[in-house]
């Protein structure tokens, strides 16, 4: 099993990881499949980079480094395509990204890309006219993803916000992207990954259940709570009582958790907790940085739950 953290536009992290772990040989965008047996887990965050140091091998200038969100993207998708135990969960970033071009649908291409030009420059230049169209809501939406990193990921798609929206309706790694996975072992034990640790642990119930609701995701997504900070604040606030944390895992037979999202160290490896059975594998900005990788697990079954099939998915205008 090999889990690949917060990539955030790292494409060379992600190259050289599928390259040391021997799951293949990538050649820009070209891929060839090594290994087609170890289970391959990427937790989300391909998009939005922010100025955070990346491995940069070839010392590729800003114009060409900041491609790699849309090489992550080809690379990832081809994966899937074309090697089976390919697994790819949604980020907060991704759900960003996806609600933050919403916008599109009510204003068209052509007008969303005078906002976006004027948004650019002064962000609060276009809160009067959005007003008068009842999108201030969906605005905001917008604003929140571009100024998070959203703005290099429209940079990484040569700023042709049409060639986004037919990635986002056509590639392979979100039409399949997953709010979580989780694996039965032989020895009847389970490994779960999802983006982030929930904070209310009735949401592990869910999870292994298949009972989720859309009320849920956010859950998924963003909690901080296990970590002692706010999901969406950033604040310290009282962590998860451990105990009852491992009380939640003991009754679902869950060895290990592992998740995302929340960067705690500059350490380049994965971060363990409660025994190693929380494993936090968001290494962003930490060039030549390890991901979780063992090959010990022995895995009879696994399910999982498609974002899509919790949140409705939306078409974007074109």
């Amino acid at each position: 099993m090999l889990v690949v953290g917060d990539l955030h536009g790292d494409f060379y992290k992600l190259k050289r990881i599928l390259e040391e772990k021997n799951i293949a040989k990538i050649n820009e965008e070209e891929v060839e499949i090594i290994d087609e047996e170890t289970k391959v887990i990427f937790i989300g965050d391909y998009v939005d980079w922010r100025g955070e140091e990346l491995e940069n091998p070839n010392d590729l200038p800003y114009n060409e480094i900041v491609k790699g969100t849309y090489r992550i993207i080809r690379v990832i998708s081809k994966l899937i395509q074309e090697r089976k135990n390919v697994f790819a969960l949604i980020g907060n970033h991704e759900e960003m990204m996806l609600n933050g071009l919403k916008i599109i649908n009510k204003v068209g291409i052509e007008e969303f890309n005078k906002i976006l030009e004027k948004s650019s420059i002064n962000p609060y230049s276009v809160l009067k006219e959005v007003a008068e169209k009842g999108l201030i809501q969906e605005y905001f939406s917008f604003y929140n993803w571009f100024s998070q990193g959203g703005m290099n990921t429209i940079k990484a798609f040569n700023n042709n916000i049409q060639e986004l929206l037919d990635t986002i309706e056509n590639a392979e790694l979100f039409k399949n992207l997953l709010l979580f996975v989780y694996f039965e072992t032989e020895d009847e034990d389970k490994v779960v990954i999802s983006h982030s640790f929930p904070d209310d642990l009735q949401c592990i119930d869910r999870i292994i259940k298949d009972e989720l609701t859309v009320n849920d995701v956010s859950l998924i997504l963003w909690s901080r709570k296990i970590w002692g900070i706010d999901a969406f604040n950033g604040v310290k606030t009282a962590p998860l009582n451990f105990d009852d944390v491992s009380k939640k895992l003991d009754e679902h037979k869950i060895k290990r958790y592992i998740v995302g999202h929340t960067r705690l160290t500059n350490r380049p490896k994965p971060i363990e907790f409660i025994d190693g059975r929380i494993v936090n594998v968001d290494n962003h900005g930490i060039p030549m940085s390890e991901p979780f990788f063992d090959n010990q697990i022995k895995i009879k079954n696994y399910k999982l739950k498609k974002y899509s099939e919790v949140v409705k998915s939306e078409n974007y205008s074109s």
